[in-house]
């Protein structure tokens, strides 16, 4: 017995795989911008107090949990990429398809974004061990200021993989649940 029913290619279609390709190098990009140009945990108002740029680095999970976590984060997010794209691969006919690309560019700009070490002004350097005045974790910018319902004063920081993801996933949703209707 077959496991998965197609080839690989068939589910993750070249045009798929660029896509998700663009869209990690579009929020690896934007990390990059940040980092030569804001210093950490300085805002730039863009409007008001509603939407600021700030620098954050998340070392922990979702929502900037558990901090000072890089390593098991990173571990995490390496076994969960394998099962996203295994299950995707065996259930191939489960959700939209441009939502498991937008959840899978997620996941892979973040997961990257973990090898490296930040240096605010510079850029950054492949490694796990920050000197003075660098960073490890992934890159967090995009500041809302949401109304106080959560456990948070602010909206976590957040970034254009994280973005993707939440997209993604909701588009999975909603078509998982049209098609379960069906």
């Amino acid at each position: 017995m077959k496991y998965f029913e197609k080839p690989f290619l068939d589910v993750y279609r070249p045009f798929y795989l660029g896509f998700i390709f663009v869209g990690v190098i579009v929020d690896l990009t934007t990390k990059f911008l940040v980092i030569l140009y804001f210093q950490p945990h300085r805002y730039l108002e863009v409007l008001g107090n509603f939407f600021r740029m700030t620098l954050t680095f998340n070392t922990g999970f979702v929502f900037g949990l558990f901090q000072d976590n890089a390593l098991p984060s990173l571990l995490a997010t390496g076994i969960a990429i394998v099962f996203l794209i295994g299950y995707r691969w065996k259930n191939h006919d489960l959700g939209n398809p441009w939502g498991w690309n937008l959840v899978m560019a997620g996941a892979f700009g973040n997961f990257l974004d973990k090898f490296f070490v930040k240096i605010p002004g510079t850029g950054f350097r492949l490694g796990f061990s920050p000197g003075a005045g660098e960073y490890i974790g992934v890159v967090d910018f995009l500041d809302f200021d949401w109304p106080d319902f959560l456990l948070f004063s602010r909206w976590p920081a957040f970034n254009f993989a994280d973005s993707c993801v939440t997209i993604g996933l909701t588009i999975l949703i909603f078509t998982m649940k049209l098609e379960e209707e069906k």
